[in-house]
């Protein structure tokens, strides 16, 4: 795929090796993104109060204004991030070998084979992530689950510091790229929401939809895992021998990527969590 001509920012990430130049020149391209959401966000909102009033089954209009934002996120993210991880040779075989050596050193970072798929999507997830912490005040989760609330801001905050690091350094890339492919269990989790806003959570529609998001987050986010992990384990990108055979990586990268373990220990709860 030609992701520069499907892209509507420039895939190039040039600047000095700081903090600095990394989030300018990764931001610079997120923020547009995050315009666009809050726009996306606004147009759905009038639109929901004007046709059905400030009120939707008991649930503010705003908040399903929202949730039709995430809807249109993930409809867009997953089908692109899921062909991403299919096209990207080194990515099939991580899974294909189940986390081999080979593949472990590709995942960190594949000589002469840019992640233009990462430099492509990471951008737009940015600035839906932005734009979805600046609407917090319309969030919806579990009533009660101040834990669930928390897990969710520090997935957000978390994947705002470090991704940039990942695709401005070309470091650990590819696993942004299967990072971003999990946008397609929360398009079944926000597609739950609003059949069971919307008064049918006893339909079949409710439970087929779950049993495919569950379905779909056990061999995705649990299953999926499992030859990440082992390849982590290998070739652990944040290894001081790992960074020095590759030339030396820049120490903002080597940093980021120790936190490549806490999306799978925050499926485990989620996981487990799940009712």
């Amino acid at each position: 795929m030609d992701w520069q001509s499907l892209a509507f920012h420039d895939l190039v990430f040039e600047g000095e090796a700081s903090i600095q130049d990394m989030y300018v020149a990764t931001y610079s391209k997120a923020m547009p993104y995050m315009a666009f959401f809050l726009l996306l966000w606004a147009m759905y909102a009038a639109g929901l109060w004007w046709t059905l009033g400030s009120k939707i089954c008991r649930v503010s209009s705003r908040t399903w204004a929202l949730k039709l934002m995430m809807l249109t996120h993930h409809g867009v993210i997953t089908p692109l991030a899921l062909w991403s991880m299919w096209e990207d040779p080194v990515i099939r075989q991580l899974y294909s070998c189940i986390g081999c050596k080979e593949a472990a050193r590709l995942m960190n970072r594949a000589a002469g084979v840019p992640p233009l798929a990462a430099r492509a999507l990471t951008p737009v997830t940015l600035g839906y992530f932005t734009a979805d912490l600046l609407l917090l005040s319309q969030w919806d989760l579990t009533k009660g689950s101040k834990l669930e609330f928390y897990l969710m801001l520090v997935h957000h905050i978390a994947s705002m510091l470090v991704w940039p690091a990942a695709i401005y350094f070309d470091w650990v890339a590819r696993y942004v790229i299967i990072m971003l492919s999990y946008e397609s269990t929360s398009l079944l989790l926000t597609l739950l929401w609003l059949i069971n806003a919307a008064g049918y959570k006893k339909s079949s529609l409710y439970v087929v939809t779950g049993l495919l998001f569950t379905c779909l987050f056990i061999a995705l986010r649990l299953l999926g895992a499992v030859p990440q992990v082992i390849a982590m384990y290998w070739v652990p990108p944040w290894s001081a021998t790992v960074l020095e055979a590759e030339g030396g990586i820049h120490r903002l990268a080597s940093l980021c990527c120790r936190s490549l373990v806490l999306p799978h220990v925050m499926n485990l709860f989620w996981g487990a969590s799940w009712p």
